[in-house]
């Protein structure tokens, strides 16, 4: 058996399979957040104990948590992986975008 990857190495694929490499595990699903907030929120840290940064940072944060996840079960990459965006109410300050990702990890 092969070490596990790490984040960075890792495939990442929003298709179900990889071509020319089959899943040899199924290691179950794997999700990461980030909160990307307006100007007015951003470098602060939230109610969740998230911290706000912006969009792009946020969509990279929330990928690099799930590859890690994936990662510590022993994973190469992460198949059907899926995006989402979702606005939040943060109290008075107003709101921010929670990106949330996941996908399967999976031993190819």
């Amino acid at each position: 058996m092969k070490p596990p990857a790490s984040p960075a190495s890792m495939l990442v694929a929003t298709v179900p399979a990889i071509e020319g490499r089959p899943v040899q595990w199924y290691l179950g699903i794997v999700s990461g957040e980030a909160i990307a907030a307006g100007e007015r929120r951003r470098g602060v840290t939230c109610e969740s104990g998230a911290r706000a940064i912006d969009l792009r940072d946020a969509r990279d944060t929330a990928i690099f948590e799930m590859l890690r996840e994936a990662a510590e079960r022993g994973a190469n990459a992460v198949v059907g992986v899926d995006l989402c965006y979702a606005s939040i109410h943060l109290s008075r300050d107003g709101a921010a975008l929670m990106v949330t990702v996941s996908g399967t990890a999976v031993r190819v």
